[in-house]
């Protein structure tokens, strides 16, 4: 009897870490500064981490004239992908705010911010998915202005780290 008892106070205890293995645990999104003028007029290369489980499913690209919205057609493995944003590849389906497909992608201008979301679960098609594994804010302008991994949010300071600091522990 007491044994059994022990067993159902126990189980949750032990379950408890496969529980939050599963659940995501965040990540990082950096975007690629290459400090040339060529980075002016394209999106850039972004690198994502996550360090749960739960791999990249959908990246939202936010302008001030334009929402576009990649849904991975596969799943990632490793803790780490990159995205070319100007020409993501196979892995990607891109569609507009609408939820049209999109085949083409570039920066209006290298003074405008755009944010990048990335989610470990896809949205409707045209609708932002929930940001659990990071996001990121940059101009084109301030990538081609340095040389690294531009870093950087609405909560936290952007800047530039060299490569090799990218990312920071989870």
């Amino acid at each position: 009897m007491a044994t059994s008892r022990f067993r159902v106070l126990l189980a949750p205890v032990l379950l408890a870490p496969l529980l939050v293995a599963c659940q995501p645990a965040g990540g990082h999104v950096g975007a690629v500064a290459t400090g040339h003028f060529t980075a002016l007029h394209q999106f850039p290369v972004v690198i994502v981490t996550w360090c749960g489980d739960a791999a990249p499913r959908q990246i939202d690209l936010v302008g001030e004239t334009q929402r576009r919205h990649l849904v991975a057609t596969r799943e990632f493995e490793g803790g780490e992908i990159e995205i070319d944003l100007a020409a993501p590849g196979d892995d990607w389906e891109i569609f507009d705010e609408e939820g049209s497909p999109v085949y083409r992608m570039g920066p209006d201008s290298s003074e405008d911010e755009y944010a990048v979301g990335v989610g470990s679960a896809p949205a409707e098609p045209g609708d932002s998915a929930e940001h659990d594994i990071g996001t990121l804010s940059f101009t084109t302008g301030a990538l081609a202005a340095e040389q690294g991994v531009y870093t950087g949010d609405d909560t936290s300071e952007a800047g530039v780290v060299p490569q090799e600091e990218f990312p920071p522990e989870c």
